[in-house]
């Protein structure tokens, strides 16, 4: 299926949203129906969460993204509506290679519930699960809507980086953490800083900066929540909404008509959708690896099953299994190609070499280009050495068949073509004055006959050379009964020069194999390559965004006056720069650790170059 039939498919499949987690007996479930779903989705995804407090008209946003007045569940009672998080996949008509997935969240805070550990676990799995994370806040920006935001001073708490932490760990999470989204719903207030305009951008900016001094526990809150969206987040934007309509009307928001609205409110409500559906970048994995319906999937399970365990959530060990699942699904689906053309092949007729090493070449190159684009990383080349073993395996054993029946083709028409001159010499006919040339004239006939059937056999010189060098004696014999000894050693001479040119021959089939074979390792090794540099491509988008961000910090800071800050955020800085290198200096090394010798030296050649480049 293409990707644009495959976003097409999935808006049909998806006309209403699906609940995919839920809350049961205190612990966060799945739902199997929204699971299945995504597994189709076989394209990059942009995924946007949206959270907030319970009842601030976090649905109705969503349907507007969605693009469908009625999908997220909405009311205008004070009961909370939506429980646990649901789903809505969407097409983007702009971007027919992507889909949208809109992550809609039970209201925080709900009394209801009055449970702060569930409040917690949704807020966790919609950061981790996300590319955009939209908090919706009501009126403005100010200390008591920030500590709605409390939960990201406790991140280090709720989510490890690493299954083995270290002074570093802090430092990763702008790596993969969502874009930052404040939506200001119903403000009343002007967009006024010192007495001058300010955009919404930045007038979140401003809300955000620290104050000079900590002297005091209430500073340090003050700071510390800010200092956290600061650090954690690699980007934050703000949209300001003032209230849509009358009050009397409110209850019937989903229904109304634009022209029924406040006009900067359809303004700032369109630009929010424009911002979404056309700038947004999809979702990635701590490495920069894209993220497709698929691959969510098992990161939600694994999350999920981390958090129903009562065990912190760990990036990298969910990222891990993630590997793991998508690597062998790479390299089964990559089989199945190979063994599905390799099967077609032996059953198309008569089997020759050149045929088979034509159809080799062409389905394991297809074959390795299948693994690398399902793969994910490939920072263990364990799975490069195991599709390479299979596919090797399944060639040698077609190669055995076609040699074992070429023998027996071979023999059948040398036993053809020889059989008087075997019965000749058998019955001493040639042993006779001028009977070696005429051994000769009918052995020089018959091997003509016998090569023009057997030009395509892969053992045709193999069985023509052990049958020359098996009648040598005989000819000897010949030889010696003849009366014309000068003529003959002429004859014996020139017998010598066929056999010789027949092993010739069979050298030659040898090296056309082999160069054939060679050629094949070369544009798997260019495979490996191309691979290799997309994912590295992959990481280093991920880590510039990381740097972008961290040096606008850097200079934020020295502004501000914070020396502290500005040392500790220098050193983030070089800790991702040099992190680039490390990671795949440690991928390349490990991925020299499986495959074959050959692949090995190429790519170590190639690497040498490319890394000073």
């Amino acid at each position: 299926m293409s990707v644009t039939r495959d976003a097409a498919a999935t808006k049909q499949k998806m006309e209403k949203p699906l609940q995919l987690v839920y809350n049961k007996d205190g612990k966060l479930q799945l739902n199997p129906e929204a699971l299945k779903v995504l597994q189709s989705i076989e394209v990059s995804m942009v995924v946007v969460a949206m959270v907030g407090a319970a009842r601030t008209g976090k649905s109705y946003l969503m349907n507007c993204l969605a693009g469908d007045k009625k999908g997220f569940s909405m009311d205008s009672t004070v009961q909370s509506h939506t429980k646990g998080i649901w789903m809505w996949c969407r097409s983007l008509p702009q971007r027919p290679n992507e889909v949208l997935l809109l992550l809609d969240t039970e209201g925080l805070g709900d009394p209801e519930k009055g449970d702060i550990n569930n409040d917690n676990s949704i807020y966790l799995l919609a950061i981790l699960l996300s590319s955009v994370f939209i908090y919706n806040g009501k009126n403005q920006i100010d200390q008591q809507s920030l500590q709605g935001l409390h939960f990201v001073t406790e991140l280090s708490k709720w989510i490890q980086i690493k299954s083995q932490p270290d002074d570093c760990n802090s430092w990763d999470y702008v790596r993969f953490f969502p874009e930052f989204i404040w939506v200001i719903r119903d403000l009343t207030l002007e967009m006024k800083v010192d007495g001058k305009p300010v955009t919404p951008n930045e007038y979140l900016e401003q809300s955000l900066k620290l104050k000079d001094s900590e002297s005091s526990e209430q500073d340090k809150k003050y700071n510390e929540v800010r200092m956290c969206i600061r650090n954690h987040f690699p980007s934050h934007l703000c949209f300001a909404f003032p209230i849509p309509t009358l009050p009397k009307k409110l209850k019937q928001l989903q229904e109304l008509e634009d022209k029924d609205l406040d006009e900067d409110f359809v303004t700032e409500r369109q630009k929010l959708v424009n911002y979404i559906h056309i700038n947004k970048k999809v979702k990635r994995v701590l490495g920069g690896q894209l993220v497709t319906g698929r691959r969510f999937v098992e990161l939600t399970k694994a999350y999920v099953g981390m958090m129903a365990d009562g065990v912190l959530p760990c990036v990298e060990s969910c990222l891990a299994k993630l590997e793991v699942v998508e690597n062998q699904a790479a390299v089964d689906e990559a089989l199945k190609f190979y063994e599905d053309e390799m099967k077609k092949f032996s059953e198309s007729g008569r089997l020759t070499m050149m045929k088979l090493i034509e159809n080799y070449h062409t389905s394991s190159r297809e074959a390795f280009n299948i693994f690398h684009k399902r793969s994910m990383n490939n920072n263990s080349g364990k799975y490069i050495q195991q599709l390479e073993e299979k596919i090797n395996s399944t060639y040698k054993s077609l190669m055995a068949k076609i040699k074992e029946n070429s023998q027996e083709q071979c023999k059948v028409h040398l036993a053809k073509v020889m059989s008087s001159i075997k019965e000749n010499l058998a019955s001493r006919h040639y042993q006779r004055p001028g009977g070696f040339q005429k051994l000769k004239a009918e052995l020089d006939k018959a091997i003509k006959e016998y090569e023009e059937k057997t030009k395509d056999e892969m053992e045709g010189c193999a069985i023509l050379t052990h049958f020359l060098e098996e009648v040598k004696p005989h000819l000897d014999q010949v030889q010696k009964m003849d009366s014309k000894l000068g003529q003959e050693e002429k004859h014996v001479s020139a017998l010598e020069e066929e056999l010789s040119r027949v092993k010739c021959e069979k050298e030659k089939m040898k090296q056309k194999r082999k160069a054939a074979e060679e050629q094949r390792d070369k544009e798997i090794v260019e495979q490996i390559k191309i691979s290799f540099e997309e994912g590295k491509e992959c990481s280093a988008e991920e880590l510039n965004e990381a740097k972008e961000h961290t040096r606008s910090e850097i200079k934020k800071y020295q502004v501000e006056g914070r020396k502290e800050d500005v040392k500790r955020a220098q050193q983030k800085y070089n800790y991702l720069e040099k992190t680039h290198e490390e990671e795949w200096n440690c991928r390349f090394i490990n991925i020299l650790k499986y495959i074959p010798v050959i692949f090995a030296v190429l790519l170590t050649a190639w690497y040498a170059v490319a890394k000073h480049k």
